[in-house]
């Protein structure tokens, strides 16, 4: 609907008569085209996928017909076209149309063998007459899609390794491509690379160096999701659908197998699927409600009773985990299905709920296949919107992009900016800040350690402030939904008006219920006319979402005139996911801490690392920095101090579960909430007192930091559980439930498995794991918990690798992020004779070990 608003009325009137052309030769082929092909509607799929490993090929059809074995195992591939054939082959199809048809049939071969053959046709459904074209299969054609399929893959791996032959050369990639389509180019794809030539070329040696490594950067992050990483075990990205055995993935609990179908409505609008587990389904399968996955029909059963318990599970992922982590290509029973791109909706401890990308009419494929396999997939929608977010950046003003690049400054303010005071719940510093962040010009950057309030305070009365005294519009963005969640909850407390200036964008499946009411779907489901719709929008002065929800829906960019974007979450974003969309704006906040996670990267740091010195001069020295840490440390060597400040106040733990930190992570720099402060967390509270049963409860009436020593698993070859720390956070959690709800207990590990393995634990000692929360410690983070448990889970020396996130400074990011999750309580469990290895981890079992 966003899109239709931007046209006038003749170009929407256009559209619909069009559209209504299309519709009427379509409804005819299926009704009467198809029919006379032999093509029976109601044994046809929508949009089917395969993948084709064979071929390096996965594609989605439109229409795939299948008839059934009975009636001679006919069937026919339709890709359909809204556009007319332009220079026709012998065929009358356009020759990119026929070599995608030539591609669709590898596929289809591939999945169910070469006695398939399906026929190849072409819907062109703006022809009235003569619209559905044969395209039959020629050999010598596919092979040279094949050639040209493989010369795209060679362009891709040198855009890979472009950082390494030298950013902005005479033989950039770039160059090269534009060069050579230039010459072969016609029609509108010849205005798109002419567009992009002219944008290139303008770029300075400095933007072009920007815009090269950060491409290069994207495309080994995008190959790597794909791919994996060479000589890893079981690090295979996407390929892991067909590249591991089905015992490596049940050891990695990534795979809910054998599921049974109980509900079927793929053929409603909502298109669900609700699957009961059956006693071969492994229960502690790590999904989680929002991820993208794919649904395939599975192998039989396996014996009854295979995966009756929580602890036959592990123990049989564990006792396999040796065998080979691979498996034939050929075997794979992924690559010998249809299969479905989904999302999960729901889970419980019995069922799992997916809803598919499109309905299925033909219900064939469900009644013939009892078992179903779930597997996680990959999106590459995100990747894309980095690639179209640097060229945004690279076609900015020139202005926005010095600014982005810091080549120049932000502006000062005036020295007679007005100032707030005596602002009600905000402490001096924290009143201080925000007169900086309202008078500040261009951008400003606010670092807040955890719990100083940087979205519960200062985002909340910034909004509030923004609200009551200008007519600004303000998009207020985070990283991920649980954050936008937060931020809502935020401006909503606020008071109720605030329901009615605010528009949430985003999935009802990945918003938090209380909330729904608030998303732009809801807001606008009455809405019938494009008038309507834009006066709705207008209506509304604040809109939130996550950075990949708005970069979904830029047309909004072009229906409100928004004059500020505040992003939470800031430190946790890489630069091209950011650096096109902020020119839209005449300021912009951001708030994060470069001391906390960082953005998820796949590729070595060292691959990541910068060496060219222009880059360096701009503070580009590692492209897995987020754009918040490189922009707040140029502000501070540069002494732009109008631009960026620090809270120093905490208020979500305790004193004594803030030292550690304090010392180790902000040079001495946080401190508790000043006296009289209505603090989230209470800093004086009392130890809660216990009947006590045991020396472990007494010692925790004591000490509200400890850390429990544990030994090394040695039962199995699988590094990524810990039988014996489950087994005590166990009993933590029951020492702890007798003061806390479980709601505010939390359980932080760095491997799914550990995961799963503790939740078992959980089970068996019947406290129901949905009631506490078991996660790793990136989910956690922006979270907090009462009471928090570690499990580091560790077996060798070797995995300290993964347990340590360091930052430039030395900071141990995963560490600070973890401990400071914590409110009353901290206990951290782990092999102490391993864990010191690492310099910060001795200082903290020194400090805190159980016994000194």
């Amino acid at each position: 609907p966003l899109a239709f608003c931007k046209y006038d009325e003749k170009i929407v009137k256009d559209i619909y008569a069009a559209a209504e052309g299309h519709f009427i030769h379509i409804k005819r082929m299926v009704t009467e085209g198809f029919p006379k092909e032999g093509i029976r509607r109601e044994d046809c799929y929508l949009e089917p996928s395969f993948y084709a490993p064979k071929y390096g090929l996965q594609g989605r059809l439109d229409l795939f017909y299948k008839s059934p074995k009975t009636d001679g195992d006919k069937s026919a591939i339709v890709e359909l076209k809204s556009g007319k054939p332009y220079r026709t082959n012998i065929y009358g199809i356009s020759n990119n149309h026929f070599t995608q048809t030539l591609l669709y049939d590898l596929l289809v071969e591939a999945a169910f063998g070469a006695a398939t053959n399906p026929l190849c046709y072409i819907l062109y459904s703006v022809l009235e007459t003569d619209n559905l074209k044969y395209a039959p299969v020629v050999r010598a054609q596919q092979f040279e899609a094949l050639n040209i399929r493989n010369q795209i893959l060679s362009l891709e791996q040198s855009l890979v390794n472009l950082h390494k032959n030298g950013l902005g050369t005479e033989g950039s990639i770039f160059k090269r491509l534009i060069s050579n389509l230039l010459q072969r180019a016609e029609g509108y794809e010849k205005k798109d690379i002419e567009l992009f030539s002219k944008v290139y070329f303008s770029m300075s040696s400095l933007e072009r160096k920007y815009f090269e490594a950060f491409a290069s950067f994207i495309a080994r992050e995008h190959q790597i999701a794909k791919i994996g990483v060479a000589m890893i075990e079981s690090a295979n990205g996407v390929a892991a659908l067909w590249r591991e055995s089905a015992v490596s993935k049940e050891a990695n609990f990534a795979i809910f197998s054998h599921l049974k179908i109980c509900e079927n409505r793929s053929a409603s609008d909502e298109a669900q699927l609700v699957f009961e587990k059956t006693e071969a389904t492994n229960p502690l399968a790590n999904f989680r409600v929002g991820d993208v996955v794919v649904l395939y029909p599975s192998v039989p059963q396996p014996p009854k009773g295979a995966f009756s318990s929580e602890n036959k599970a592990i123990s049989k992922a564990k006792s396999t985990k040796s065998e080979s982590s691979t498996t034939s290509v050929i075997d794979a029973p992924i690559l010998k299905n249809q299969i479905f791109k989904c999302s999960i909706v729901a889970l419980s401890k019995e069922t799992v709920t997916i809803r598919l990308r499109s309905r299925q009419l033909n219900q064939t494929i469900f009644s013939e296949n009892d078992l179903w396999n779930v597997e996680h997939d990959l999106l590459d929608s995100s990747f894309n919107g980095m690639f179209r977010a640097l060229f945004e950046f690279a076609r900015s003003p020139q202005p926005k992009r010095d600014l982005l690049l810091t080549i120049k400054p932000p502006e000062k303010p005036a020295t007679n900016a007005p100032q707030l005071t005596a602002t009600d719940g905000l402490t001096d510093e924290q009143e201080r800040v925000l007169n900086k962040i309202l008078n500040s010009k261009d951008y400003f950057l606010l670092w807040g350690p955890p719990g100083t309030g940087k979205t519960s305070v200062m985002l909340r009365h910034l909004v509030g402030h923004l609200l009551s005294n200008t007519s600004e519009n303000i998009l207020l963005l985070a990283y991920t939904n649980r954050a936008v969640d937060e931020i809502c909850e935020a401006i909503e407390s606020l008071g109720d008006w605030v329901k009615s200036e605010y528009v949430r964008i985003g999935s009802r499946y990945s918003t938090a219920a209380n909330f729904h009411e608030q998303l732009l779907d809801k807001k606008i489901e009455d809405v019938t006319t494009r008038k309507e719709l834009i006066e709705t929008l207008r209506r509304h002065r604040v809109f939130v979402a996550t950075v990949a929800s708005m970069n979904g829906k830029l047309d909004l960019l072009e229906l409100i005139d928004f004059q500020r974007v505040i992003i939470d979450e800031a430190s946790q974003i890489l630069e091209p996911q950011l650096v096109g969309l902020l020119p839209h704006f005449a300021h912009f906040t951001l708030i994060g801490d470069h001391k906390q996670l960082p953005a998820v990267v796949q590729q070595a740091e060292s691959e990541s690392a910068i060496s060219d010195a222009e880059l360096h001069s701009i503070g580009l020295k590692n492209l897995r920095n987020s754009f918040f840490e490189r922009l707040f440390k140029r502000a501070n060597t540069e002494g732009w101090s109008w631009a960026y400040d620090i809270l120093s106040h905490q208020g979500r733990m305790h004193t004594d579960i803030m030292q550690f930190p304090a010392a180790h992570f902000y040079e001495e720099k946080l401190r508790v909430l000043p006296d009289g402060m209505n603090a989230f967390q209470l800093q004086t509270i009392d130890f809660q007192s216990v009947e006590t049963v045991s020396l472990l409860e007494k010692i925790l009436t004591e000490r509200r930091v400890i850390f429990l020593n544990s030994d090394v698993d040695t039962a199995n070859g699988f590094n990524k559980t810990n039988a014996h720390e489950a087994r005590l956070v166990g009993e933590l959690v029951k020492i702890f439930s007798k003061t806390h709800d479980g709601k505010t207990i939390g359980v932080i590990t760095p491997y799914r498995a550990q995961i799963a393995q503790i939740q078992a634990t959980l089970r068996d000692m019947n406290f129901d794991p949905e009631t506490i929360t078991v996660d790793t410690v990136e989910r956690y983070q922006g979270g907090a918990r009462d009471v928090i448990l570690i499990s580091l889970c560790t077996n060798e020396t070797a995995q300290l690798a993964s347990l340590i996130s360091l930052s430039e400074e030395g900071v141990d990011r995963k560490l600070n992020v973890a401990l400071t999750r914590a409110r009353k309580h901290l206990v951290v469990v782990g092999n102490a004779e391993i864990l010191r290895g690492s310099e910060i981890y001795r200082r903290f079992i020194e400090a805190y070990l159980v016994g000194n």
